[in-house]
């Protein structure tokens, strides 16, 4: 319920339908989608800019991931599946140390990508 009157405004006071409350097109955007479009666009922007840091093996990309994919444990069933994936490749202490030498070394792994 207190989800419900975060993003449905005729959940957030006085039942104004049937009861000569305008009822319309505009009813859905006058908050409730409107804000739940927001958010989710917010977390859109979020993911975009995970996606930049993790190709160009940004050192803050490996946190801003690991975070994004404990909040994706809330979405089930396919945020869950991707959320534990996530944090399985990036949370081990061998990723973060394989994944530093990438950020710090230019994303090469050895000598021979290097030298190409």
């Amino acid at each position: 319920m207190l989800f419900g009157r975060m993003f449905i405004p005729f959940m957030r006071g006085p039942f104004m339908w049937p009861y000569g409350g305008r009822w319309g097109w505009d009813f859905p955007f006058s908050g409730g989608l409107f804000g739940l479009g927001i958010f989710l666009g917010f977390f859109g922007v979020l993911h975009l800019v995970l996606a930049w840091g993790l190709f160009e093996r940004e050192p803050w990309a490996r946190f801003l991931g690991l975070a994004l994919g404990f909040l994706a444990l809330l979405r089930f069933p396919f945020g869950t599946a991707l959320g534990i994936h996530t944090l399985c490749v990036m949370l081990p202490e061998t990723s973060g140390s394989e994944y530093d030498r990438l950020a710090h070394n230019g994303g090469h792994m050895n000598s021979a990508a290097g030298s190409s």
